[in-house]
C-alpha cells in the first residue's frame, strides 16, 4: 500500500550557535539530540525532533553547497500563514531529495514515499533531467514501476 510521507522534513542553514537556539527554543516540547544537532551543523547531515505530545518528526537537513540543493532552495514555496510564512520545497525537488537519500540509504520507506508523491503529479522533464545528474535515475524507474504495480485501473491495490 502507498504512503504520502507522515513526517516533516526541514533544510535548514544552521550555525553553530544557531543550534544552541534552536536546542534552547524548543527543548521543552520537543526530544533534541543536543550532540547529533551540534554535529549535523558541523558535518551538513541531518538530525530529528520529536515533538514529545504528538510524537510528529521533524527530519532536519543541513543544506548542502552543491548544485541541486542550490537550485532547489531556489525553487522552494512559500506558504503564508495567519502569523507567519514558511517555506517548503516543491514536490519535484523531494521527489529528488528522497531518491537522493534513498540511494545513499537504500531505504525503502524512501522508495514507497516517491512513489506516492510522483502518483500526484510531477514535472517529468525537471525530475528525469535532474535524476540523471544526481545518478538516481535506477532508483526513479523502479518507483515508477513499483507505482504502476500498485496502482491498478486508478485504484491501490
Amino acid at each position: 500500500m502507498m504512503r504520502m510521507t507522515n513526517d516533516i522534513d526541514i533544510v535548514m542553514e544552521l550555525s553553530y550557535s544557531d543550534a544552541d537556539r534552536l536546542i534552547k527554543e524548543f527543548g521543552r516540547d520537543f526530544y533534541i539530540p543536543q550532540g547529533r544537532v551540534r554535529d549535523a551543523v558541523t558535518r551538513k547531515f541531518m538530525f530529528n525532533l520529536l515533538h514529545q505530545e504528538t510524537l510528529v518528526k521533524i527530519d532536519c537537513v543541513m543544506r548542502k553547497e552543491d548544485e541541486f540543493q542550490k537550485t532547489a532552495f531556489s525553487n522552494r514555496r512559500r506558504i503564508i500563514f495567519t502569523d507567519f510564512d514558511i517555506w517548503t520545497i516543491s514536490r519535484d525537488d523531494l521527489i529528488l531529495s528522497k531518491l537522493n537519500w534513498a540511494k545513499i540509504s537504500r531505504s525503502e520507506m524512501q522508495m514507497r514515499d516517491v512513489a506516492g508523491i510522483v502518483r500526484n503529479g510531477y514535472d517529468k522533464e525537471y525530475v528525469e533531467k535532474w535524476a540523471e545528474k544526481l545518478g538516481v535515475t535506477d532508483l526513479l524507474e523502479e518507483c515508477l514501476k513499483l507505482l504502476e504495480e500498485n496502482y491498478v485501473d486508478g485504484h491501490d491495490s
